[in-house]
């Protein structure tokens, strides 16, 4: 009797073990997120919400705890806490050599930090909150623990809505040069032929992703109408911003996107299926810009105006281009009579207001230029460390791109960073030249992470 008793525990045992490995697998299949995965996204989403002035819903001034720290400071600072709390979790992705230089990149930025500190003589507590710009590349940490948690489709959830409403927002200042958006600048340019238009800075909460995301998946997957749409409200605002360099990143991303699925198909057919789905966005946008927009065909004359005020800017190095050039001089000049192995350090002007005409000169040149702003305060170490990044990114996610099996949400991530990562150094090379800048390389942490998760992972389709 004990000894039926005892084998029956034993086959029912067994098949509940047998029966809760079904259930995982089950759960694991459908891409179950636990409570932990969603806050993590959350916490992820509040830090750019609240950075990028969260739309005037709540006044701004409702996120300050303390002079000028904000909650999305103490955000920033405990999810990366958490996030290298739980590094055994995502210990592959942590340890991969993917993320060597990221690494070293910011052990060398709070190296600089503690010389700066002391150079300068500048309370540490204050400095270390004012320059939370560079603290936001430790953002990497939080990624890859938010990937490895499967919650990337939640967080892209989370940030949907509001890229909607910051569009709309954007478009509505663009057109009538009032701020429906805080923290945002609005500028009245002048452009040949007497056109005037108002430019808008900042404000459309990483539009510009989703109008990528779906022209990607139409092409990889399966394409709906209804997104259309969509796409032309997130490209609207950056047609409206007159921004050159916008245009050329945006034409080229897509470029590169087609040209890949055309060659990984290996079939005309697919290549047509590209053209024809671009084609019907082009005569979208142009519709929705035509009957929606107030005076189109004076922004239509304005657009046009720009595209030949930056031929002639080129052509005798003047305007934005040509203060450009002035600035990148002006770092090189202050690189030469510094310490030219580890540059000028953080220095205090980088977050309090200049004064004198040259402080005024290396402000906007710190802000404006990528190469030389980093040479000028990182010196050869830290301009060395992002030419390797670039070089090295590049190599890597081409590879990926090249040899994935799956082509789901990381490999669009990884394209993207690919043509970030020429864009900077072929195209824009007099303006940027290298993605790592003064803030490092915070803006492309997401693409660090997913290229080094595509890394480790490239048998496994990650689904959303």
């Amino acid at each position: 009797m004990v000894v039926r008793l005892a084998n029956n525990f034993r086959v029912t045992a067994r098949k509940l073990s047998q029966d809760k490995d079904t259930f995982a697998e089950v759960l694991l299949q459908k891409n179950y997120l636990t409570l932990n995965a969603k806050l993590l996204a959350w916490g992820i989403f509040l830090v750019f919400f609240i950075e990028n002035g969260t739309l005037g819903l709540i006044p701004k001034q409702f996120y300050f705890v303390y002079r000028n720290v904000r909650i999305s400071d103490i955000l920033l600072y405990a999810l990366t806490a958490y996030s290298l709390f739980n590094a055994k979790e995502y210990s592959k992705l942590f340890n991969s050599k993917a993320m060597l230089l990221p690494k070293l990149i910011l052990l060398y930025m709070f190296f600089q930090f503690i010389i700066s500190t002391i150079l300068y003589e500048y309370n540490i507590l204050e400095f270390f909150f004012r320059l939370k710009g560079i603290w936001m590349c430790f953002l990497v940490f939080p990624f890859l623990l938010l990937l490895k948690r499967r919650a990337l489709g939640y967080l892209i959830k989370l940030f949907l809505p509001v890229a909607i409403i910051s569009n709309l927002l954007y478009i509505m200042s663009a057109i009538t040069g009032i701020a429906f958006l805080p923290d945002i600048g609005i500028s009245e340019q002048n452009l040949p032929g007497g056109l005037k238009v108002f430019r808008v800075y900042g404000g459309t909460f990483y539009g510009e992703l989703f109008f990528l995301g779906f022209i990607y998946f139409w092409m990889t997957k399966k394409f709906r109408v209804y997104q259309v749409f969509l796409a032309v409200l997130f490209i609207m605002p950056h047609i409206l911003a007159f921004g050159r360099s916008a245009w050329i990143y945006f034409s080229l991303t897509i470029a590169i996107m087609m040209i890949w699925y055309a060659i990984k198909k290996k079939e005309f057919r697919s290549a047509l299926r590209q053209i024809v789905l671009i084609s019907l966005l082009g005569v979208t946008l142009v519709y929705a810009f035509i009957k929606l927009v107030p005076e189109s065909e004076y922004l239509v004359n304005a657009i046009e105006a720009r595209v030949s005020q930056g031929q002639d800017d080129l052509k005798y190095k003047e305007g934005t281009y040509g203060s450009r050039l002035a600035n990148i001089g002006a770092l090189i000049t202050l690189w030469q009579n510094t310490n030219v192995v580890i540059g000028i350090g953080m220095h205090p002007l980088w977050v309090v207001k200049p004064l004198t005409v040259e402080e005024n000169i290396y402000a906007w040149g710190f802000s404006d230029v990528g190469w030389a702003s980093v040479l000028a305060a990182y010196g050869l170490i830290g301009f060395l460390l992002a030419v390797f990044y670039q070089v090295y990114y590049f190599i890597l996610t081409f590879k990926i791109a090249k040899n994935t099996k799956y082509n789901d949400i990381l490999v669009f991530f990884s394209l993207v960073f690919l043509s970030r990562l020429f864009f900077d150094s072929v195209i824009n090379g007099a303006y940027v030249g290298l993605s790592v800048g003064l803030w490092g390389f915070w803006s492309t942490a997401i693409y660090v992470a997913a290229v080094t998760y595509k890394k480790e992972y490239p048998d496994e389709e990650y689904k959303i």
